[in-house]
């Protein structure tokens, strides 16, 4: 696997990551990797690298890159919300499908976290010809958390008395919350037209009943996984190497080749 640094613009931000591509000659079928909220692009203790790897092993190339105030990308974390990231996913994937790697014809979304139900957005909203969409650990939560007061489990009260709320030392300022008021995380996937893989811990912190409701909107075109003491990070290997596997299964299964692959 060869890794090339990748960036590109929106809204005047810097969005900087990777490209972790096979051996050989482009274009190659492509999956763009969505992480999850505060972490950047190469995931909890190198999730989406351990993806990554297995997918070029199977000819497939990978992309992510941080969000506009995470990681290495521009921008403040302070005025982080999903709409603002989903609108800058739409300009990094018009990048992504000109590069001369990607086959354009061959692209796939996975998301992580808040990164899936960012994918999930950008995946019914697009003009692209997606292959698939695969969602880790939905946080299609983080609506209604946030609609009641709080986020993972803690008051957002320091907003309004402080000014931000501290989310792993990091200031999150309103954004966020104003945004969540109105964002219909359902309602936004839902017209996405093709498969659909969704992969959920039963020791997560978000329950697997969130990961549900998308089986009501996709219909036969969804599967859910729900993978035994996994927890939201997939921090255990058997779990992990569950995870990944799937994935990738998923992915390659949903890759068009051509004669000559």
């Amino acid at each position: 696997m060869r890794v090339v640094p990748f960036q590109t613009h929106a809204d005047g931000c810097c969005l900087r990551g990777a490209q972790y591509l096979p051996d050989g000659s482009g274009p190659f079928p492509t999956a763009v990797l969505f992480h999850g909220f505060g972490a950047t692009h190469v995931e909890f203790s190198s999730l989406f690298v351990a993806l990554a790897r297995r997918l070029a092993s199977a000819g497939i190339a990978a992309i992510a890159y941080d969000r506009a105030g995470h990681g290495d990308s521009d921008g403040d974390f302070y005025d982080t919300s999903v709409s603002r990231d989903v609108r800058h996913a739409h300009d990094a994937l018009a990048t992504i499908a000109e590069l001369d790697a990607v086959d354009a014809e061959n692209l796939h979304l996975v998301g992580m976290s808040l990164g899936a139900v960012i994918a999930s957005a950008v995946a019914a909203e697009t003009d692209l010809p997606l292959r698939s969409l695969t969602m880790w650990s939905t946080a299609a939560v983080f609506a209604d958390e946030i609609r009641g007061g709080t986020l993972q489990g803690r008051s957002l009260e320091p907003l309004d008395t402080q000014g931000y709320f501290d989310f792993l030392g990091m200031r999150l300022g309103p954004a966020m919350r104003d945004d969540a008021l109105t964002f219909d995380v359902y309602g936004r996937a839902a017209r996405y037209p093709g498969p659909v893989r969704l992969l959920h811990g039963t020791d997560d912190f978000v329950p697997v009943s969130y990961a549900e409701r998308y089986l009501e909107i996709y219909g036969d075109r969804a599967g859910l996984i729900v993978v035994d003491g996994a927890d939201h990070g997939w921090a255990q290997v058997p779990q992990r190497d569950i995870l990944l596997s799937r994935t990738t299964e998923f992915i390659d299964d949903h890759t068009r080749r051509t004669e000559t692959e």
